[in-house]
């Protein structure tokens, strides 16, 4: 075989060329500490990198994620902290306004200061982040949760919505309460029913707020408690008419001027005190006046508080034999036709000595002898009331419902500024400060269970950053070990390609000189 001189010159160029670029991405390779330079080096190994390193961003995008939860957790934390110090102290205030050794103008600089605190939880219920985004406006980031209208009402105007940021693979967490949830959804009373008295009172007396003994008994109705007064009527209309002509005589009885039940001598009168009562109780509208029997007795109370006497006035009226003509009324008024037609009692308000319970309906719950302190318990639930309750003053119970914190704390400030040193004002107040100091530990709490939740969030941050930093150590370990270069093999190659190229380099100026007409 034959090769020419430019054959020969060719072969040795182009060897040390190939020599050259061998050395060249060997020397890549150790300059930039990666084996793979092309997608050609290692097409499997590239295809395995492209999907790690797209792990690895999204990785990096989680733990951005977590930071930024971290720091809006951090903030709703220290604004939900703020809103509970400033409960704490108008819990303080609420209980030093309550003390009968204040005088009107003491209670009104107490509820300035109150209502300097309101405007400190009105202002931290509009927090912002870094962002300009307010915390508890939901969904509606831009928008300022909470405002004040004309008329004193607060109003929300933000949406229940509860933003969440993913913070790894399949995992997201919350990073926003809405206001609802923290300023609004909050049970008043002890959080199942709660207690109220009568602004009308005339007594002394002072309703704690109650607690669930039974919960399976308790079936949410309303209640109300009132003080009646106790009466001597008998199931029984007696009518005295046995000599002379035959009269028929008639029997009227009048509450309060009005009349609410009449028969005459022919007729059948009611025969059961649950009969007198309710033709009683058909004109309490008019009367004001409503019958109570319990454990065999008529009880009279006001349907709304007063202190006025109430006027039972018997009457007989049809006879024409004098004296002969008489009735025994039901309250025991003895009648005569020419004598004494008509008999009134008066029942007069004073200390309450029994208490009756009736629900939504009208139907009576329970009743007993009223003692300061003594709990009145039925269908479940239990209350106390403590002082003297006039007759005729009451309490009702109803259902909790939901109750702003910001209306809490006004209605406060508004029992203080209107309160009264009578005995009346100031059970009246004892009423307003226990009820608040309630539905502010209500508040209180609705705002530490969101805040455990905070603090659980930030945990799981914590916790999802770890595993995001050890999974992301574990994807730069497998890319390693596809994409990095190992020195001590690519330095020993290096050297082998070095001398590679320098022996091209030798043998092609030796084989250079070869020529025929040198050894011509």
């Amino acid at each position: 075989m034959r090769i020419s001189t430019s054959q020969l010159h060719n072969l040795g160029l182009n060897a040390i060329l190939d020599q050259q670029a061998k050395l060249i991405r060997t020397q890549q390779q150790i300059a930039t500490g990666k084996r793979v330079l092309n997608p050609s080096d290692d097409p499997s190994a590239v295809a395995s990198s492209i999907n790690i390193n797209q792990s690895i961003k999204r990785t990096e995008q989680f733990q951005e994620n977590i930071n930024t939860a971290r720091s809006r957790q951090n903030l709703e934390e220290q604004t939900l902290a703020g809103i509970n110090d400033i409960f704490n102290r108008i819990r303080e205030l609420a209980i030093q306004g309550n003390k009968t050794s204040l005088t009107n103008t003491d209670r009104q600089t107490i509820a300035s200061e109150i209502r300097q605190n309101l405007a400190g939880l009105l202002s931290l219920s509009n927090t912002q982040d870094s962002n300009g985004e307010y915390l508890f406006s939901g969904y509606q980031g831009m928008t300022q949760p909470f405002s004040v209208d004309s008329s004193g009402n607060y109003i929300y105007n933000g949406d229940n919505g509860q933003r969440y940021l993913q913070i790894g693979p399949g995992r997201q967490v919350a990073v926003s309460d809405s206001g609802v949830d923290v300023f609004q959804a909050i049970r008043n009373g002890n959080g199942s029913f709660t207690t109220r008295d009568n602004p009308a009172n005339a007594g002394t007396g002072v309703i704690d707020p109650g607690s669930v003994i039974n919960a399976a008994a308790s079936d949410g109705d309303t209640y109300s408690i009132t003080f009646p007064i106790t009466t001597s009527a008998t199931d029984t209309l007696v009518f005295g008419d046995n000599v002379g002509t035959d009269d028929d005589l008639n029997y009227t009885l009048n509450i309060n001027g009005t009349t609410v039940y009449s028969v005459s001598e022919s007729g059948t009168p009611v025969n059961t005190l649950e009969g007198l009562a309710a033709e009683i109780n058909d004109d309490s509208v008019t009367t004001g006046v409503k019958a109570y029997v319990a454990n065999g007795t008529l009880y009279l109370g006001y349907t709304t508080p007063s202190t006025n006497p109430i006027t039972v006035t018997e009457g007989l009226s049809g006879g024409s034999d004098g004296d002969l003509d008489t009735a025994t009324g039901y309250f025991g008024s003895a009648l005569s036709g020419t004598t004494t037609p008509n008999a009134d009692i008066a029942y007069n308000a004073g200390d309450a000595d029994f208490y009756i319970v009736e629900d939504s309906a009208g139907n009576l719950e329970t009743s007993g002898a009223y003692t300061s302190g003594s709990q009145i318990a039925f269908n479940g639930i239990a209350t106390n009331i403590s002082g003297s309750p006039r007759t005729s003053d009451s309490f009702t119970l109803s259902p909790s419902a939901n109750q702003d914190l910001f209306t809490t704390v006004e209605n406060l400030a508004l029992a203080l500024e209107n309160g009264s040193d009578t005995p009346a004002g100031v059970a009246g107040l004892a009423n307003a400060v226990s009820r608040a100091l309630t539905d502010i530990d209500q508040s209180m709490n609705n705002v530490e269970q969101i805040r455990s939740q905070v603090g659980s969030r930030l945990k799981a941050l914590d916790s999802q950053q770890d595993l995001n930093d050890a999974y992301s150590l574990q994807l730069q370990t497998t890319l390693s070990g596809l994409e990095d270069l190992d020195y001590a093999d690519a330095i020993t190659r290096l050297e082998q390609q070095l001398t590679g190229l320098q022996a091209a380099q030798q043998s092609f100026v030796s084989i250079r000189g070869l020529s025929l007409f040198n050894f011509l």
